[in-house]
C-alpha cells in the first residue's frame, strides 16, 4: 500500500519535534497467543536455576540476548529505531545501553523527523484525520475510507510547538489553534506536505478568550489560485447585548478584515450563535443560528457569498421542533457536493430523532431525506452521546464522541462498521468547537492548564495531500 512506503529526506525546519504524536491502530492477537499468555488463578512461579529458566523458554531469551544487537551497524541501528511506535522504543530502550543512550541522542530526533513525509499519502484519497489530547498528550490518527483502516500517521515536520487544537482545515491545510495562559490567541496555518508553517498576525477582534467566545473556525481553499481565506466568528463575553463579529484573512493579501454586515441581519432577526462547524459548497458558505427571544426554539442557516462578500438578508431553512416542549439542535455538513442539515430534537426524557435534511439552493427549500426516531437510539438509554456530522465513504454519518468512535450510516440499512479507533476506552470526550465555551473568564492563570488536564479533547478535519496548498 502507499502508505508503507518509506521516504527518507532531510529535515529542513527548525522546529525538529512536533507536539502530536501518531497513534497505531490496535493489533489483534493470534487466539492460540492469547491463550498461553494468561494463566488464572494466578500460580505461584518456581525457583528454579538460571539455566533451567532459558531451556524453558528459548524463544525469549534468545530475543532478549543483549549479544544479539552489539554487532548491528550503527546505520540499521538507526532506520530501524526511527520507524518504530512509541510504545515500541520504551521497549527498545531495555534491550542494552547502547539503545538506551541513541533513544535519548539528538542523533536520534534527527532520524525520527525523518522517518516519512505526508507526500506518501495517496492525493486521490480524503482523510479523516482525529485530533486528541488525552491527560495532556497530544495524538493523531487518520482514517482511511478507501482501505477501510486506521493509518499510523507520519510525523508533523515543520509544526509550531506551540499548535495545540486543529480547527480548521481545507485544501491540504490544517489550521491550528493555541491560547496561551493569559487567554491571548495565536493561529498556526500548516502544510504536513511541504513541512511549512506561517503564525497568522493577530485580528483585531477576538482576539483573547479571557473578552470573547469563539463560535466558528472556517478555512476554504481556493484551487485555482492555491490561496485561502479563513472565517472566525467571535462573541463578546462582556457586553452580551453586542453583536457577533466576522473576521476574515485573505492568503493573499495576508490581511484580516472586518464583516459588519452580519450585525444588521443579526439584529433584524434577534439572532444568537452556539460554538459549531459550518459547511461551504458552490462558493457558499452556511453556519447556524436561534432565532428570536420568545421563539428561542426556531433555528436556521445564515447565508455568506464568498465571492461577493456578502449574507443574504434573511435566515434561511427555517426549524422548530414537532413535539410540544422539545428542543432541537442544528449542524451543517457538506457531502458529495451537496449541502445537509441535521436537526436532533430532545425532550426532558431522552432523544426523540434526528433529521437528516438536503438542502435545495435554488428554491431555497429542504428535503428530508431519512429520519431517526427513538427507538433507534434505545441502546443508549435515554441519553444520546454528542456527535458530529461527518462524511465517510462519501456517506453521510454521525461520529459520536463517545467511549469509542462509531459512524452510523444515513440510509438506515445497517450501521456504518469502522475498524475499532485507537481513541478508545475512555469515559467521554469534548469536541475542540466547545472547549472553551464552559469557561466564562479566565479567572486565573490556570484556568487553561487545568481544563486540559482534566478534558479528553477530541477534533477531526477532512484533509486531502496537496503539496501545492501554500501556507
Amino acid at each position: 500500500m502507499s502508505y508503507q512506503v518509506r521516504h527518507f529526506q532531510p529535515c529542513s525546519s527548525r522546529f525538529r519535534s512536533t507536539s502530536f504524536h501518531s497513534v497505531a491502530p490496535p493489533v489483534e492477537k493470534p487466539a492460540a497467543e492469547l491463550q498461553c499468555s494468561w494463566v488464572w488463578p494466578p500460580q505461584r512461579p518456581v525457583e528454579q536455576p538460571e539455566a533451567k529458566k532459558r531451556k524453558l523458554c528459548p524463544k525469549a531469551a534468545a530475543y532478549l540476548d543483549p549479544a544479539l544487537w552489539k554487532f548491528l551497524p550503527d546505520d540499521l541501528l538507526e532506520k530501524v529505531a526511527a520507524h518504530l511506535p512509541f510504545p515500541g522504543l520504551f521497549k527498545c530502550r531495555a534491550v542494552s545501553k547502547r539503545l538506551k543512550e541513541f533513544v535519548f541522542s539528538e542523533k536520534f530526533q534527527e532520524a525520527r523527523a525523518c522517518v516519512k513525509s505526508w507526500d506518501v499519502l495517496s492525493p486521490k484519497s480524503k482523510y479523516l484525520l482525529m485530533f486528541a489530547t488525552i491527560k495532556g498528550e497530544n495524538m493523531c490518527t487518520a482514517y482511511d475510507a478507501v482501505g477501510n483502516h486506521w493509518l499510523h500517521m507520519p510525523p508533523m515536520r515543520g509544526l509550531d510547538p506551540r499548535a495545540k487544537d486543529c480547527v480548521a482545515g481545507d485544501g491540504g491545510l490544517l489550521c491550528f489553534r493555541n491560547v496561551n495562559e493569559q487567554g491571548a490567541v495565536t493561529l498556526f496555518v500548516y502544510n504536513p506536505v511541504t513541512a511549512s508553517c506561517r503564525e497568522l498576525p493577530p485580528m483585531h477582534v477576538g482576539n483573547s478568550m479571557t473578552q470573547h467566545t469563539w463560535l466558528l473556525t472556517h478555512m476554504i481553499f481556493n484551487r485555482f489560485t492555491s490561496s485561502y481565506k479563513l472565517l472566525v466568528l467571535t462573541k463578546s463575553m462582556q457586553c452580551p447585548q453586542a453583536c457577533a463579529h466576522m473576521e476574515i484573512y485573505d492568503s493573499l493579501t495576508q490581511t484580516w478584515t472586518i464583516d459588519k454586515k452580519l450585525s444588521v441581519i443579526e439584529r433584524k432577526y434577534k439572532l444568537s450563535f452556539a460554538p459549531q462547524v459550518g459547511a461551504c459548497c458552490d462558493n457558499f458558505f452556511y453556519f447556524v443560528a436561534k432565532e428570536g427571544i420568545l421563539r428561542s426554539s426556531v433555528m436556521g442557516l445564515v447565508v455568506y457569498d464568498i465571492y461577493e462578500g456578502v449574507f443574504r438578508e434573511k435566515l434561511l431553512y427555517r426549524c422548530e421542533p414537532r413535539c410540544p416542549g422539545s428542543k432541537i439542535e442544528v449542524q451543517v455538513v457538506e457531502c458529495k457536493g451537496t449541502v445537509y442539515m441535521v436537526v436532533r430534537e430532545d425532550d426532558p426524557k431522552g432523544t426523540k430523532g434526528v433529521s437528516f435534511c438536503r438542502l435545495n439552493p435554488s428554491k431555497e427549500l429542504k428535503i428530508e431525506d431519512a429520519v431517526l426516531f427513538e427507538s433507534f437510539f434505545e441502546k443508549w438509554g435515554s441519553v444520546f452521546p454528542n456527535y458530529r456530522c461527518v462524511s465517510v465513504r462519501d456517506e453521510l454519518g454521525l461520529l459520536l464522541y463517545d467511549k469509542s468512535f462509531q459512524v452510523l450510516a444515513d440510509d438506515l440499512s445497517d450501521e456504518l462498521k469502522l475498524p475499532p479507533c485507537p481513541f478508545q476506552g475512555l469515559d467521554s470526550f469534548v469536541p475542540s468547537t466547545k472547549l472553551f465555551s464552559a469557561l466564562p473568564a479566565f479567572k486565573c492563570n490556570k484556568s487553561l492548564s487545568m481544563y486540559y488536564a482534566t478534558q479528553n479533547v477530541v477534533s477531526e478535519a477532512h484533509f486531502q495531500p496537496n503539496a501545492a496548498a501554500v501556507v
